[in-house]
């Protein structure tokens, strides 16, 4: 069983009788439950949606994320998932976060999630081995699943209320808690700000609903990586046991799929409540694209289109953007989101897929003298135009950028809804039909 390691302020003791007992304990009777610490398959650690969705407690948390990377020349390396980038991934290893570029990664899969591991050992040990029990919450400890250590803290307490081990890992659990609450209290009030003159902000898209989103996005002739876990797959099989082999061998071999292929299982069956347990590591392509060279500081709409003074503030009118947080993922998708869905007066949509030249969103951004759908006038207190063309003609690189993205974003399109409420003047004459993606190009 992995230690805890040492932190400031406190140490742990264990008598070497004890210590021999819990080896013995661990080696031997519940050998078969330290394999099961090991990789168990490509399932990642539920997000929050997920947990909510399954009726589960919020605040259980699944710690940190564990995987195990193969690099390209075949080495594997265990530790925890801190962040994924586009180009590299941050591995924490020993207490120690490690850079890996990926393009020297073969694969990574996930662990199983550290609540379902911890259920799996806690089985195992009768509740009077208040030892090895202490060794499981230690474990916890390692992997950042605090709820899950103090309640098997508190069962413990129950049965020796004065364990002194105990006590101080009760203790030191508490304090790590109320500190990271206000930590993260105070990130949240030195980067969220409101909006000059804007006491209404829109929100932003949460994590989860990002997560959806990607899946709904994914272009299945160029998709991003991701994960179905088994799990998935299983409840589907129940679902619909006549389409699928009996033989468990035969429908083992669908967990070797591509996970492309699996999600596709998943469209196919409109399965959409199973959605949500999709993981989509990256941004789709077309994704990336907006982000950096359309919302972005890099791109013009947060710029010129969602700037306070225009479509972000509160003279908006109809049509809102989010202008907080430009770079950020979430300003992205919930920008894309509101203009994937808004519908003009005339109940034409902003964004035309089919002929992107004709779309909404490019002729009212164009220079007026030379766009088909010119953008009304706007005049400020000192009688001066407050609008500013975006680009001068089709000729401008910006356009020619914006064209291609919107001639890149996955068609036909699947109307979905995110709970995420539209921008004001979405036409409710044109509802979400819930449609599932297109299985085949």
């Amino acid at each position: 069983m992995p230690k805890l390691p040492p932190q400031p302020g406190h140490r742990f003791f264990r008598s070497p009788i004890s210590t021999l007992a819990l080896c013995l304990v661990f080696g031997a009777g519940l050998g078969a439950v330290s394999m099961n610490i090991e990789p168990q398959g490509d399932d990642p650690a539920p997000t929050a949606g997920e947990r909510a969705t399954a009726g589960q407690d919020l605040r259980k948390d699944d710690g940190l994320h564990e995987c195990v990377i193969t690099l390209v020349t075949g080495r594997t390396i265990t530790g925890f998932l801190i962040e994924s980038r586009e180009d590299e991934v941050v591995l924490r290893l020993q207490s120690i976060d490690t850079t890996y570029k990926r393009k020297i990664i073969d694969s990574i899969r996930f662990l199983a999630p550290v609540s379902e591991r911890y259920h799996t050992l806690r089985a195992q040990i009768a509740d009077t081995d208040i030892e090895t029990r202490l060794t499981l919450v230690e474990w916890l400890r390692t992997r950042e699943a605090y709820y899950l250590a103090l309640d098997e803290l508190a069962s413990i307490l129950e049965i020796e209320p004065h364990n002194p081990q105990a006590r101080t890992l009760h203790s030191w659990l508490k304090a790590q808690l109320e500190m990271g609450s206000s930590t993260k209290s105070t990130k949240k009030t030195r980067t969220k700000r409101a909006p000059k003159n804007d006491p209404k902000a829109l929100a932003l898209l949460t994590p989860e609903q990002i997560n959806l989103m990607r899946v709904y996005e994914i272009d299945l002739r160029n998709p991003p990586k991701l994960i179905v876990p088994d799990a998935t797959l299983r409840e589907l099989f129940s679902r619909f046991p006549d389409q699928f082999p009996a033989d468990d061998a035969e429908r083992a071999k669908y967990f070797d799929l591509p996970e492309v292929e699996k999600l596709k299982l998943l469209f196919t069956h409109h399965a959409r409540d199973l959605y949500t347990q999709v993981r989509v590591l990256e941004d789709p392509a077309m994704m990336k694209i907006f982000q950096t060279r359309i919302n972005g500081r890099g791109g013009w709409l947060v710029n010129a289109c969602a700037s306070s003074s225009c479509h972000g503030g509160e003279e908006a009118g109809s049509f809102r953007l989010v202008s907080d947080r430009p770079n950020s993922f979430e300003s992205a998708y919930t920008n894309f989101y509101i203009m994937d869905r808004y519908r003009l007066k005339d109940g034409s949509a902003l964004i035309n897929y089919e002929n992107p030249a004709r779309s909404p969103l490019l002729q009212l951004a164009t220079l007026q003298s030379k766009a088909t759908r010119p953008h009304p006038e706007v005049i400020n207190d000192r009688r001066l135009s407050k609008w500013r063309a975006v680009f001068r003609s089709t000729r401008d690189r910006k356009y020619k950028v914006a064209y291609d993205w919107i001639n890149s974003v996955y068609s036909p399109r699947v109307q979905y809804d995110l709970g995420y409420p539209p921008a004001p003047a979405a036409d409710p004459a044109n509802p979400v039909d819930g449609k599932d993606p297109v299985v085949s190009p």
